[in-house]
């Protein structure tokens, strides 16, 4: 049986998954890549189209821009039991862009991340492997309220954590199971504001959540696959709230009050010897938090489909996922009924 046939189509799907969901996360971080065989290079492209808007005294407008998102890997063996990966994404992102006249009127906000993460695996037994390394992560943002008559402008600034994680399989039968647990990472930001009373130059400290995945998949038959994960992330210790803004918006930018746990479940079938196909189901709980006006939906439901196409050691991996994004009410207005839509383009090639 081959033993990751399906799995390009699902990291695929996985990715478009994280559309404006799991506070402002927009991949999951999965080191899968270095459980494939062999040597190979991967490049990917995601494309995002949130539709958010909601009533906060007046109506919002559609305030979530679209974006495109890019990652990239390579993984080799570096003998029998040694592997090494390195894996680029964009984690973290946040984009708010309220048309003039509305509610919140006028105000433009962005959060952007990249990360590059070395990560090497040692394979224990035949069946036990346990990984590890490091991200080194940059991330800057920008906002500006004119209806609080501010701005911040949060330079780039980088930071570095690690990254640890065990993991038991079974190749004959396609099964593994990992966990791995990513470090938070905290950047300091040399940081302007204006329109504030201390309004200048100071430092912003952000702190972007641990988290912990757990993933599975394993061979059902010669052609199917079942896959999935359930995934944990800190964000109750997450807050954006550069130095003097108090009195502008609240106390923060960004903050979340409860963790996210992000579920998805997904089956790979091979249709012939150079086509496979893949659904995924995903959710997160809707919380009832409070609305942020950068980050205002709840939870979510997400239904995904995916093809992976072989041509010779050449795989390219097509996927689309619809996201219903969970409902947020309270005192920052009220955001319902609101959706997104995610597709995306991996091309993997053996080296």
């Amino acid at each position: 049986m081959n033993k990751l046939g399906f799995a390009a189509g699902a990291a695929l799907l996985a990715s478009t998954a994280m559309v404006q969901a799991g506070g402002i996360e927009r991949t999951n971080q999965s080191v899968d890549i270095i459980f494939e065989e062999g040597s190979l290079v991967e490049f990917g492209l995601t494309y995002a189209m949130p539709s958010v808007s909601g009533f906060a005294g007046a109506d919002t407008g559609i305030m979530s821009p679209n974006y495109f998102g890019v990652s990239g890997a390579y993984k080799t063996d570096l003998g029998d039991k040694i592997s090494l990966a390195i894996i680029f994404d964009q984690p973290f992102g946040s984009a708010a862009d309220y048309p003039a006249g509305s509610a919140y009127g006028g105000a433009v906000a962005e959060l952007s991340s990249s990360a590059i993460t070395v990560i090497g695996s040692y394979d224990i037994t035949d069946k036990i492997v346990a990984f590890g390394g490091v991200s080194y992560q940059t991330m800057q943002a920008t906002a500006s309220l004119p209806y609080a008559g501010y701005t911040v402008d949060a330079s780039a600034a980088s930071g570095f954590g690690y990254i640890a994680g065990a993991a038991f399989q079974i190749p004959d039968i396609a099964l593994r199971v990992s966990l791995t647990y990513r470090s938070e990472i905290t950047t300091n930001h040399d940081t302007a504001e204006t329109g504030m009373p201390e309004s200048g130059s100071d430092i912003t400290t952000v702190t972007t959540p641990q988290s912990v995945n757990l993933e599975f998949q394993t061979g059902v038959n010669p052609k199917t696959l079942v896959f999935g994960s359930v995934r944990w992330v800190n964000w109750a210790a997450f807050d954006l709230s550069p130095p003097d803004l108090f009195g502008a918006t609240g106390s923060s930018l960004i903050n979340y009050t409860d963790d996210r746990v992000t579920f998805n479940i997904g089956v790979g079938r091979k249709l012939s010897e150079t086509l496979s196909a893949a659904v995924t189901l995903g959710y997160e709980k809707n919380l009832h938090g409070d609305p942020s006006p950068l980050s205002p939906t709840d939870g979510f439901f997400s239904l995904g489909a995916g093809l992976t196409y072989t041509m010779g050691n050449t795989k390219i991996s097509g996927g689309a996922k619809y996201i219903w994004l969970g409902d947020s009410t309270g005192l920052g207005g009220s955001f319902t009924d609101n959706s997104a839509i995610g597709i995306g383009i991996n091309f993997s090639v053996a080296m």
